[in-house]
């Protein structure tokens, strides 16, 4: 697999130098250009807004300082080892993986990441993984593990058979987030796994478990994505379940922990089985 670490830090570095006015086109053009496929197939939109990445115009102090702590903690370089790692494994394991993927690191907006600890990531497309990251004491630690979450969705993506808008399950979703917390938690350890998981616990694990449990049938995404995010700001319609806010993630990791320990089978293996498997066998929802 070849493996591309895009080089934002020389890109963003080239940006503080041009007048605001053009900045806006420097990022359409140069920062985000390996990932026009990927914009084309989700539909999304090419602004800084979109990304929840740092405005360009009127954040320069900000922008160096990010710039200098990612720097600081060799991102990219370690980046690029933590993809090798992580492709090795599934390869390891007869894991059919992306012939390609390019790789970028993204300055996050404070503001737009704060129920996220500061970072986030975009991994569903094979070949492209982003990560918009306001670094930070706390999530820089947690940087290589978001991006081996990341790379599990380009490899199970990649071996889908099913579509993601149409066919995609409650029971899948979790399936996908589950697996790819697990496999990060697999590479890192537990303790850097994301407060998609970790932010979820006690009685509000125990609300979203219940819930998810009558629901884990659900098709199509616009109504599943309702019990995998909660009460998400860009899922209003969530608000009513009683779900907090990534609920579903720490449900999925959750039940794909109990999959694995009730059957044995490796991360990599389980990432090729269907996702409503996964849930059924886990034995979580047995309440």
């Amino acid at each position: 697999m070849e493996i591309i670490i895009q080089d934002t830090l020389s890109l963003y570095k080239e940006m503080l130098k041009l007048p605001e006015g053009e900045r806006l086109e420097f990022f359409t053009t140069e920062l985000i250009k390996p990932f026009n496929p990927m914009f084309g197939i989700m539909h999304s939109p090419k602004t800084p807004e979109a990304l929840a990445s740092i405005p360009l115009t009127g954040c320069d102090s900000e922008i160096k300082e990010m710039l200098e702590k990612l720097e600081k903690a060799d991102a990219w370089n370690n980046a690029k080892e933590t993809m090798e790692a992580a492709a090795e494994r599934f390869e390891r394991a007869g894991i059919p993986v992306p012939e390609k993927v390019v790789v970028g690191i993204f300055l996050g907006d404070p503001k737009l990441l704060a129920m996220s600890e500061g970072y986030t990531g975009v991994g569903a497309i094979p070949g492209y993984i982003q990560i918009i990251i306001a670094p930070n004491e706390k999530n820089l630690p947690k940087l290589n593990a978001c991006i081996a979450h990341e790379f599990h969705h380009n490899v199970l993506f990649h071996n889908a058979k099913w579509n993601f808008m149409f066919d995609v399950t409650v029971g899948k979703y979790l399936a996908v987030e589950g697996l790819a917390e697990s496999f990060a938690a697999s590479m890192f350890g537990e303790e850097f796994i994301g407060p998609w998981v970790t932010g979820v616990k006690g009685e509000d694990l125990e609300t979203s478990r219940r819930i998810i449990s009558k629901a884990l049938e659900v098709t199509g995404f616009m109504e599943v994505r309702k019990y995998i995010f909660g009460k998400h700001p860009m899922v209003p319609e969530a608000d009513d379940l009683g779900i907090p806010f990534c609920g579903g993630y720490a449900v999925g990791y959750h039940a794909v922990q109990a999959y694995l320990k009730k059957t044995g089978d490796s991360i990599e293996k389980a990432t090729i089985i269907d996702g409503d498997e996964i849930m059924k066998l886990s034995g979580y929802f047995d309440i």
